[in-house]
């Protein structure tokens, strides 16, 4: 063990940059943007970690947001970070190998290495480096459960999703390369997409409920066997070859002549494996951040943004909350719409419309943000549409919906997503009717929510798609050739009884999780947890989803689960009448379908 002397004798200050550098970054980013470089004091740079963290440890509904943001170079010495809500770290690299940290931990605030509430935190391109090992302290920890997105990562130590033996219900990786193995016992999903696992999930396993792997590359020595559809043996892994259509999420870095660029990936079709190399940042757009990005700093008007994207810029909010007294109009094509450091934006108390919409062009990115509404509105984000835009679609990416929980008071608001615009990539939403949060801010009829996602577009593709505790459809799908891959859902917690629960005009028990229109000729569906969590009455919903059944309504590998208390509750069946699922069985009991083409 390394002997740390004390930071006073080690350090004698702690400077991130010198005055002038540092008087432009704070100009530029604003006091919530960390940037450290190697040749700070390691000692000083883990301290600042590590006072963020004893902040935010166990406040899950601050107001405080922080990006923790990491110069090309080695900060192995700097020691174990560990990442609390409200934090995103994240290397200025080319590529994750120009960043090197030593490890990185994420402890639940929760007893016993519970970590189902270990949300709203993330990291992305940088290299963590170190030994491979199963020893739970030296493994990398990346143990969170939802809005939690791990994305181009390259680590060298064995990655965990799991605290002890403690409970999660997690997750998003995506354009990660994992040269050691990556898993947990006991998560009870998780969503992996495009990347490399040279050996696989090691001696971890898959114990619980449904695991995704698209468009993944295994290294030559991982039994491939165990990568594959297992459901038709009572398995619950699904390996899905190639993502259709991918654009990888805008990121923040440091460009050749030393000024901060947003990287914009390009557009993948039929993709598998990473989108980078170890010297090589991949194909895509750099666009240089000062000359063509608003930054918008806390207390910034609507109007002001507003009128920067009508003269062409592109936004990058900076850490804070932003309530907005209008909607954010993004009207121009390929426009980029991202926040840093858990940016939150929030239709204001004279904005009954959406935080955001987005009208029907090309090529926009909306992405890394948390929509919250302390206030009655319509929508959260609302994305319009009618043309087709194949060439160019929308991406929309880890994007995180929050109705209820931060304020106490009553709040509505009618949908949190919803999309009319064809051919949109969705990659990776939480839409959330809070179950939790300060007091006086839940109850059923306190957040009131009756759809978390409705999507009316066409051709519209979204992965990783987790949805929870709206109080009728979690998502409603009404757009043709729609897809879904991978999909995580609990029902409200707080119904208060059968006949306040009733959908089709109170003619049919329950809302369906997952309900795909009448009208509705083509959708396909892959990868679907859905589980009811039924706390205060005895509730029957009739089916966990819904869908015409036409010839080309395509579903793969559902299950539901029963987390409710014993009882008559639960779900009659898994799909329409088809399969008796979790109703009056004892918890833990998973149904499933392997494969239901009509």
């Amino acid at each position: 063990m390394k002997l740390r002397l004390p930071l006073l004798l080690v350090c004698t200050a702690f400077v991130l940059f010198s005055k002038a550098e540092a008087s432009f970054t704070e100009t530029l980013f604003g006091p919530n943007v960390h940037i450290y470089k190697p040749t700070d004091c390691m000692d000083s740079i883990h301290a600042d970690v590590e006072r963020i963290h004893s902040r935010l440890f166990n406040k899950d509904f601050s107001r405080e947001r922080y990006a923790l943001l990491f110069m090309p170079g080695d900060y192995r010495e700097a020691g174990l970070l560990h990442i609390p809500f409200y934090v995103h770290a994240a290397g200025l690299g080319k590529t994750p190998l120009e960043v090197q940290v030593s490890n990185v931990h994420t402890p639940p605030h929760l007893p016993d290495g519970n970590c189902t509430c270990t949300f709203w935190r993330s990291i992305e391109n940088l290299s963590v480096i170190g030994r491979e090992t199963y020893d739970e302290e030296e493994t990398f920890k990346w143990s969170v459960s939802q809005a939690a997105p791990i994305r181009r990562v390259y680590s060298e130590r064995t990655v965990r999703h799991q605290w002890g033996k403690g409970w999660v219900s997690g997750g998003f990786t995506a354009d990660c390369w994992f040269v050691a193995p990556v898993g947990s016992d006991h998560q009870q999903q998780w969503y992996t997409r495009n990347s490399l696992l040279e050996k696989g999930r090691g001696e971890f396993r898959e114990m619980k409920y449904n695991y995704v792997f698209q468009g993944v590359e295994l290294g030559k020595d991982v039994d491939r066997g165990t990568y594959t559809d297992n459901w038709d043996r009572g398995g619950n892994v699904t390996f899905v070859p190639q993502t259709p259509i991918i654009r990888e999420k805008p990121f923040l870095f440091i460009g050749d002549d030393g000024r901060y660029k947003v990287f914009r990936p390009a557009l993948r079709r039929n993709a598998s494996g990473l989108s980078w190399s170890k010297d090589r940042i991949g194909d895509g757009e750099e666009i240089d951040l000062q000359s063509a990005f608003y930054l918008v700093k806390p207390g910034t008007s609507a109007s002001e943004i507003n009128r920067q994207l009508s003269q062409g810029k592109h936004i990058m909010f900076l850490p804070g909350i932003f309530v907005l007294e209008e909607p954010l109009r993004v009207s121009r094509p390929n426009t980029i719409v991202m926040g840093l450091g858990w940016s939150t934006v929030v239709p204001g108390e004279t904005n009954p419309e959406a935080a955001i919409i987005v009208e029907d062009v090309d090529g926009v990115s909306i992405c890394s943000l948390l929509f919250d509404a302390h206030y009655s509105s319509h929508s959260l984000l609302s994305v319009r549409g009618g043309k087709r835009h194949r060439k160019n679609p929308t991406l929309l990416a880890d994007l995180f919906f929050r109705v209820g929980g931060f304020r106490p008071a009553p709040v509505h608001v009618d949908c949190a997503l919803e999309i009319a615009q064809s051919d949109v990539i969705g990659d990776h939403f939480w839409l959330w009717r809070a179950d939790h949060g300060v007091r006086g801010s839940v109850g059923w009829n306190v957040n009131t929510a009756p759809v978390g996602l409705h999507v009316t577009g066409n051709y519209v593709t979204i992965y990783g798609l987790f949805n929870e505790h709206f109080q009728q459809y979690q998502a409603l799908w009404e757009g043709e050739n729609g897809r879904t891959f991978f999909y995580q859902c609990e029902t409200p917690y707080d119904a208060p009884s059968q006949d306040a629960y009733m959908s089709h005009d109170g003619t049919v028990q329950g809302f369906a999780a997952y309900k795909v229109g009448d009208m509705v000729r083509h959708h396909e569906a892959t990868g679907f947890g859905i589980y009811d969590v039924l706390f205060n009455s005895e509730i029957r919903i009739e089916s966990s989803v819904e869908v015409p059944e036409k010839k080309g309504i395509k579903l793969r590998h559902i299950c539901n689960n029963s987390l409710s208390n014993p009882g008559p509750r639960g779900f009659g069946f898994i799909v329409n009448h088809r399969t008796p699922s979790t109703y009056n069985t004892w918890r833990d009991n998973r149904t499933y379908i392997d494969t239901l083409d009509f």
